[in-house]
């Protein structure tokens, strides 16, 4: 290619600022060169000294010199523009230089922090250690003394056959769950809890085994039976301070009965606590005080037909007692429904454990 020729392809090769202004002026409707105009004009008119050319000539000038300020306004604007463009491009680029800055002033900060937070954690672990080793030596000190006093008293500690008739014995109470039920029969109400608690998560300690799981519920069975036989009333036998309810709260606090409550009845318990103003107070003689408590912070006065200290039967007989008791007793029975149809819907999920607890109480009802 000719040198000459590329040199002048560049020259006449636009820049964006005048691409831009080109653009510009041919938005506007005008041609992109002012030097065409001014071609065409001379042309069209000639000059001043041409045969009859004075007249148009002078027209051809002031259109152009018109023509020459619309241009320069056009060409201001687009300027103007240029100047916009590379203000908020350089406003932009030195917000990211500030950013880029920030953070890595904020990494070195973090590295730092970091590098401190390492340090105090293994001082911290220095600290348990050495207490943790200071404990240590302070038991063995007192098993050594203890010992020591041992050796000098004779059948302190038990000797391998007394030893191999403890695991016999408890051996004998896992295989034979009717023992543990008779003792949770025998003991008294402060002690079941300790009792059960010892027997589920120790005697029969492992909850996913299918033996120890049998023989546990083999155990329910049995206390099951006798609280059926030796209750007076049906509405004693499930109460919170029987054998048999507390041997059921302890089952269901066990791996799978806490997974499947939380699974089944997290949702409702939730929805329930969130209403935080309910009141489902149905006891007439409470209900009674909370109504004329209410009515003596508004009026500041009670009423000769509301005295305080009245006894159940008059408060269950007022009638503004029992319009608000009405609506609580609907309102009870729809939670518990709700918690009934949750259980129900959920039979598939329940443990084997709790179902068949379930059907025991059944059929000893039958």
């Amino acid at each position: 290619m000719d040198p000459s020729s590329s040199s002048s392809s560049g020259a006449l090769a636009p820049s964006g600022t005048t691409t831009r202004k080109s653009v510009l002026l041919a938005s506007y409707g005008y041609p992109t060169q002012p030097g065409l105009v001014r071609a065409v004009s001379s042309s069209d008119g000639g000059g001043p000294n041409s045969p009859g050319g004075g007249l148009s000539g002078r027209k051809g000038s002031i259109s152009t010199t018109r023509s020459s300020h619309r241009y320069s306004q056009l060409y201001s604007m687009a300027a103007e523009q240029d100047v916009e463009v590379e203000d908020d491009l350089a406003r932009a680029q030195k917000r990211l230089r500030e950013l880029k800055t920030k953070i890595s002033t904020q990494s070195k900060k973090n590295f730092v922090l970091e590098r401190d937070v390492r340090y105090l954690d293994s001082r911290i672990a220095l600290l348990i250690q050495n207490r943790m080793a200071i404990a240590e030596a302070s038991v063995q000190r007192e098993v050594a003394e203890h010992l020591e006093e041992a050796d000098s008293s004779d059948g302190l500690f038990p000797d391998d056959r007394k030893l191999q008739s403890y695991g016999n014995l408890f051996f004998l109470l896992q295989t034979e769950p009717r023992h543990i039920a008779t003792l949770c029969r025998l003991v008294s109400l402060t002690e079941i809890d300790t009792l059960l608690q010892t027997v589920m998560f120790t005697l029969y300690g492992n909850q996913y085994e299918s033996r120890e799981e049998h023989l546990l519920l083999t155990m329910f069975q049995s206390v099951l039976s006798a609280q059926f036989e030796t209750a007076t009333e049906f509405g004693s036998l499930l109460r919170a301070n029987t054998p048999v309810s507390r041997m059921m709260t302890t089952y269901t606090r066990r791996g799978p009965g806490q997974s499947y409550l939380k699974t089944v009845l997290s949702e409702r318990i939730n929805n329930l606590i969130e209403h935080k103003d309910l009141n489902l107070e149905v006891n007439p003689l409470k209900v009674y005080e909370q109504m004329i408590n209410q009515i003596e912070e508004n009026t500041g006065t009670l009423p000769p037909e509301l005295p305080r200290g009245v006894p159940p039967e008059v408060a269950a007989a007022n009638k503004d007692v029992q319009a608000i008791i009405s609506p609580r007793l609907g309102m009870l029975m729809e939670i518990a429904n709700s918690f009934l149809d949750t259980i129900l819907e959920s039979l598939d999920q329940a443990p084997y454990g709790i179902r068949w607890i379930c059907k025991q109480i059944r059929s000893l009802t039958k």
